[in-house]
């Protein structure tokens, strides 16, 4: 194959730059394999607009994740793509001195390197093209919902050099956040706020912030700082009050989907029900860490409702889990002679049913264990967990009682108990535990001769 034309290099040009950015590395990864002088020439426009991509994402860095929805699935300001997209070509065509010398300078840029000045100037120059010439980025057939977005994306850009120096200390902030720290975000919070007229500017700054963090329910930190720590009754009513509602919501949303896989009753589902407790739970303590929540405030009485809906559901699980671990383990009684008795495996062991029920019940306990404190529940998971573990090791030393015994036995029987057993001590005891356990299990030697019933 040779070469393509000019012409036709424009036209595949133009497809190319509609690509995302995903199908654009794959195509980048498959060409370069290819020794084809008009796959060359593809894979040069493939590469060039990877670049741009590039560029385009460290320029407008703390504004990037403003266009993706959050892996969490908590509410955040989105702007549709198209924006960024149309704002950058424009950019590209009027500003190519500066795109130019933004290329040059973000290659090899560290994380730790200042951002370089034709940075700033792109982002102020975007700005600028927006609130000039919106029609130079506006769709043809684009209404005036898409002319607000690009207007309120213009106001985001104007917090850009706050948001830098912001994000450059925000893993900082993520710890304990002492007299100084709180000077600064207080102070960044008001130089924010005085940048639009709408006073708005302060709540663009803390969504933003909000989408450049892992954890949303750290947002709260901040808001706790810039109000002076005000309590739910106050913050519910201010301008603010959108970060603390979003994160009762996804509390009340998650504590939904535990209530209606717990419904379902089925035993398979229990170790994702213990992780939405999880979560459900996780996204309060945080809440409650931050901000002072009234008993009878507006977000206390939504806490004390998801808090008693979870206990209930929760509690009740509980009060059946040695049941499932009895259902697990069967032992039944054998008379040795006379009235002597005593416990032995049930070889027939349980069914499949009742053993994937108590791995999942033990991946349940598992899974709210680490918000037992702040569920309310700590003592009697405590007591859970022991009665489990005494009815496991009562088991194990039934089933190892007859392996070190000299009475004849089916070793594959034996060993199947262990089987049944030691994965429950593992997954709710710990790996030392288990691990003991099979040592004890090699020590016994359960294959030696005489290995079986005469």
């Amino acid at each position: 194959m040779g070469v393509l034309s000019e012409k036709r290099l424009q036209q595949v040009g133009g497809l190319v730059k509609t690509l995302p950015v995903g199908i654009l590395r794959q195509l980048n990864s498959s060409l370069s394999l290819s020794q084809d002088a008009a796959l060359t020439q593809v894979r040069n426009l493939v590469a060039r607009e990877l670049e741009a991509h590039t560029l385009k994402e460290q320029v407008f860095r703390p504004f990037v994740p403003l266009f993706m929805a959050r892996d969490d699935g908590i509410e955040g300001v989105i702007f549709p793509n198209w924006v960024l997209s149309r704002l950058w070509r424009v950019l590209q065509t009027e500003e190519k001195a500066l795109v130019e010398e933004a290329r040059v300078l973000s290659q090899g840029l560290r994380a730790d390197d200042p951002v370089p000045v034709p940075f700033f100037r792109l982002v102020n120059a975007g700005a600028e093209l927006i609130r000039a010439r919106p029609e130079a980025v506006l769709a043809p057939d684009a209404d005036e919902d898409d002319a607000d977005e690009l207007e309120e994306f213009a106001a985001y850009l104007d917090l850009h050099r706050l948001l830098r120096e912001a994000l450059a200390r925000l893993p900082d902030w993520m710890g304990r956040i002492d007299a100084e720290k709180a000077a600064a975000i207080r102070l960044m919070f008001k130089d924010a706020s005085d940048k639009t007229e709408d006073g708005e500017g302060g709540v663009r700054f803390l969504e933003a912030m909000l989408a450049n963090m892992d954890d949303a329910t750290l947002v709260m930190k901040f808001v706790a700082t810039v109000s002076d720590r005000a309590n739910d009754r106050f913050l519910s009513e201010s301008e603010l009050a959108s970060f603390g509602e979003r994160l009762l919501k996804a509390a009340e949303e998650r504590l939904k989907v535990f209530e209606g896989l717990m419904r379902r009753r089925d035993a398979s589902l229990l170790g994702e029900a213990g992780g939405w407790v999880a979560q459900c739970l996780g996204i309060l303590n945080s809440l409650q860490q931050s901000v002072e929540l009234t008993r009878d405030g507006p977000w206390g009485k939504r806490a004390v409702a998801i808090h008693q809906s979870v206990n209930a559901l929760v509690e009740e699980r509980l009060k059946g889990v040695e049941k499932v671990i009895s259902q697990a383990l069967p032992l039944k009684t054998e008379r040795i002679f006379g009235r002597a008795t005593r416990e032995v495996p049930d070889y027939a062991g349980p069914k499949p049913a009742q053993a994937e029920t108590a791995l999942q019940t033990v991946a349940f306990l598992n899974q709210i264990r680490p918000t037992a404190a702040q569920g309310g529940y700590a003592s009697l998971l405590a007591k859970t967990v022991q009665s489990a573990e005494l009815l496991m090791d009562a088991y194990f030393n039934v089933v190892l009682g007859i392996a070190v015994a000299d009475d004849p036995f089916d070793p594959d029987a034996v060993m199947s108990c262990f089987d049944r057993v030691i994965p429950l001590m593992d997954g709710l005891l710990g790996e030392a535990k288990g691990n003991l356990a099979r040592r004890r299990v090699a020590s016994a030697d359960v294959f030696r001769a005489p290995k079986t019933i005469a």
